[in-house]
């Protein structure tokens, strides 16, 4: 066994070896005014066996004496493991250099000559204990430095938490000298419960594990902060405490090593029948609490590590849910048709979508944050109408706003104001709906305008029809005449045929307008002649045409194959194209041509006109519905989307071209259709 090292606070062991008794009080008598602890012996042999025993740090050896002499103990003390680094001093009345040779030989470290003097004999023992001190602790210093370092290269290099435990536990077991050792874990979600691993002999690998009830120990409810000596019973301690159930080796003593963590017990090192005698304040004893405090805690860290590693994982998985929730409903949030933002109580925006922020040409991060009259409406105080007030009192509130746009248009807002409740049905926030309603505003008002003009549509239809009647008689009266004044003078029959023509063409335009005001079936196509729909068109929109004093131009293919489709929802497109063309005239020189052809199975009628034209700002517009440069009283923007509407259900398209100030072109395209198609 290696010899134990004092601290700084234990007094050196001196032991005295002489045979005289005068000698032995003689030194006695110098050194009790020092520090140290005296040992007598008085022959080699008791020498050898105190020696033994108490482990001392200095050694006065008298040469001359009975039995072994001086030089024979010295080679004995040296043959010891645990006495071979004991500084030895020869006392002897010997000076010549034979003696001194024998000495060194023996394995002396110093001689002192009798008689000695008192102040030499106290300094060579002081300089030979510290000494002997300073070389011990520097052993025990790299010892222990190299069994640390093994300890933090095994935690290193092997990360296993098992690897770590097994080859801990192996440099401890080497370093007590012990038969046998065990590592007993508490479980650490229901401590009653607790895990034994079984050292192997020889390897750093677990032999075997097993789990045990932690309460039906001993050993385990004997468990304190300090590492403790316990003696016991062989045969009873494994018959009775299942940590040492299993045991083979006859047990004499243990060594409980308790691992502790902010005074909480994760468990214990157990080592059975250690060689090495472990005192409270003795160095080693000291070493291994610090050794088993690292395993504890490197136990401690690992096991939280995996904890915290399993709770990473599950919080990632949970972070990756919410943020994939969040972005799924902030892509819904930003794209909902709705401008939407929320308020507290002074009025600022908590959150807010794009399409709100995008209105005021800013950003969501920009006007979080600002008073919402301020960032949305640039005023200085609450909009005079707003009823979020109402809101904030617990009841949902609407109100419409109407917002101006350039030429004169502008976009009708539903405003909805909704109340957001907390805890306890406590209101600290409202939510904010937007709605462009102006679609449904301008078909609501122009249902009420089309329900308007059916009436007088219908008017005009019985109008009309009653004028049939005396068109009727006008025509057979002037016919009749003509037959029977065949002898008149040439202006009366001039005036006779002027009476009839003008009574069939009314007779034709009363008939085409009852044949437009006719209900008929969307899903009735029927083989019609396409010029002969656009001369309808143009004898219904004449009129305005001659009226205007506009040259009309009609390059109408003869050759045209019959076309299957709408009659008057084709002839309603032509109107609304001769109408709008009319209405974009300004000069005295106005012109409208209108040709038709057929090639590549495709019919192309063609509309153009020398007029102001289309304004680049509101060409990507015309087709919208309600879209109109025009005033309320001239036009409700429906026209061309309408038409646009008509030529997609007839499977073709609608083109134009136009430019500022010379006139526009539009330019349809049909295909031809079988019934089979249809």
């Amino acid at each position: 066994m290696t010899a134990s090292l004092k601290t700084a606070e234990t007094p050196p062991r001196v032991l005295i070896v002489d045979d005289e008794i005068s000698s032995r009080d003689v030194i006695e008598s110098i050194l009790s005014t020092e520090k140290y602890e005296l040992h007598i012996a008085e022959n080699g042999e008791q020498a050898i066996a105190i020696a033994e025993k108490i482990l001392p740090d200095l050694i006065l050896l008298d040469v001359m004496m009975p039995g072994l002499n001086g030089f024979e103990v010295c080679q004995k003390l040296r043959a010891i493991p645990s006495l071979a680094d004991v500084p030895v001093v020869l006392v002897t009345a010997l000076d010549d250099s034979e003696s001194r040779m024998a000495g060194i030989k023996a394995g002396a470290d110093d001689f002192l000559s009798k008689p000695f003097d008192g102040q030499e004999l106290r300094l060579r023992v002081h300089n030979l204990t510290r000494l002997y001190h300073y070389k011990q602790q520097t052993l025990y210093n790299n010892i222990e430095l190299k069994f640390y370092e093994t300890f933090v290269s095994d935690q290193n290099t092997y990360g296993s938490q098992n690897t770590m435990q097994a080859r801990a536990l192996k440099n401890i077991r080497d370093y007590v000298e012990a038969r046998e050792a065990l590592l007993v874990l508490f479980d650490f979600e229901n401590p009653n419960l607790a895990t034994r691993k079984t050292l192997a002999p020889t390897t750093a690998e677990w032999e075997k594990e097993q789990t045990f009830l932690a309460k039906g120990s001993h050993l385990c409810s004997a468990l304190s902060p300090n590492i403790a000596t316990l003696e016991f019973d062989s045969l009873s301690l494994r018959e009775t405490d299942p940590l040492l159930t299993g045991c083979i080796l006859p047990i004499h003593s243990v060594i409980l090593a308790p691992l502790t963590v902010n005074n909480n017990i994760l468990g214990a090192m157990v080592f059975i029948n250690p060689l090495s005698e472990l005192k409270k304040d003795d160095r080693r004893a000291r070493f291994l609490q610090l050794m088993v405090k690292l395993v504890a805690n490197a136990i401690f860290a690992m096991e939280h590590t995996n904890q915290l590693t399993i709770s990473k994982a599950a919080l990632e998985a949970s972070q990756w849910e919410i943020l994939n929730s969040r972005n799924t409903l902030r892509t819904f949030f930003d794209n909902i048709p709705s401008c939407i933002y929320s308020i507290d109580r002074s009025y600022n925006i908590m959150i807010i979508n794009n399409r709100r922020s995008e209105r005021v040409n800013s950003t969501p991060q920009k006007l979080v944050g600002t008073k919402c009259y301020e960032g949305l409406y640039a005023r200085q105080s609450p909009c005079p109408l707003c009823r979020v007030a109402e809101a904030f009192n617990g009841i949902p509130a609407v109100r419409s706003l109407r917002e101006w746009q350039p030429k004169e248009t502008f976009i009708q807002w539903e405003i909805t104001t909704v109340p957001i409740r907390q805890n306890y049905g406590q209101i600290n926030q409202a939510i904010v709906f937007e709605d462009d309603v102006t679609e449904k505003w301008m078909l609501e008002a122009n249902l009420i305008e089309s329900e308007k003009l059916a009436s007088i549509g219908q008017l005009a239809a019985n109008v009309a029809h009653e004028i049939n009647n005396p068109l009727s008689a006008i025509i057979a009266n002037a016919q009749l005449l003509l037959r029977d004044l065949r002898e008149a003078d040439e202006d009366t029959i001039e005036a006779l045929k002027l009476i009839e023509t003008a009574g069939v063409r009314a007779s034709k335009i009363v008939g085409n307008l009852l044949k437009s005001a006719r209900k008929e079936k969307r899903e009735e196509f029927e083989e019609i002649s396409l010029n002969e729909t656009i001369r309808e068109a143009v004898a219904m929109s004449n009129f305005e045409i001659r009226n205007r004093s506009i040259k009309l131009n009609l390059a109408l293919q003869d050759d045209l194959p019959l076309i299957l489709a709408h009659q008057n929802q084709l002839k309603g497109v032509w109107i609304n194209l001769i109408m709008n063309a009319v209405g974009a005239i300004e000069n005295e020189r106005g012109a409208i041509t209108i040709s038709t052809w057929y090639e590549n199975n495709q019919y192309r009628i063609v509309f153009s006109d020398n007029g102001k034209g289309i304004a680049p700002e509101h060409q990507e517009h015309i087709f919208e519905p309600f879209f109109t440069t025009k005033d309320a009283r001239h036009g409700t923007g429906l026209g061309l989307s309408v038409s646009q509407q008509v030529i997609k259900e007839h499977h073709g398209a609608i083109e134009f071209d136009s430019s500022p100030g010379k006139g526009t072109r539009f330019v349809i395209t049909l295909p031809r259709n079988d019934k089979t198609d249809r």
